[in-house]
């Protein structure tokens, strides 16, 4: 993720060197591309926004299960597998 918003940075830069050696570029050119980048520094927040509720979920649905007392059937589970490998 880091180097996606250091690209665009870079993006950002190049074009600020552009516009300063270039007289052609024009007020609506900079807002045409800052539009650009919000739209795009937007969905990365969103995807960013979307996978952490999928964490808090998955967290949330952690916790329910250990607070039910399941674990203990889960450290069985393990123990009874991990036994059939070594009497191979």
């Amino acid at each position: 993720m880091s180097h996606i918003i250091n690209a665009e940075a870079e993006k950002i830069q190049a074009f600020v060197q552009h516009a300063e050696r270039s007289m052609s570029v024009k007020t609506k050119d900079y807002i045409q591309f800052n539009n650009a980048v919000s739209k795009f520094m937007e969905e990365i927040t969103m995807e960013q926004w979307l996978s952490l509720n999928k964490l808090d979920r998955v967290i949330q649905l952690v916790d329910e299960h250990f607070q039910e007392g399941d674990y203990d059937d889960c450290e069985d589970d393990d123990k009874g597998s991990s036994e059939e490998y070594y009497d191979e």
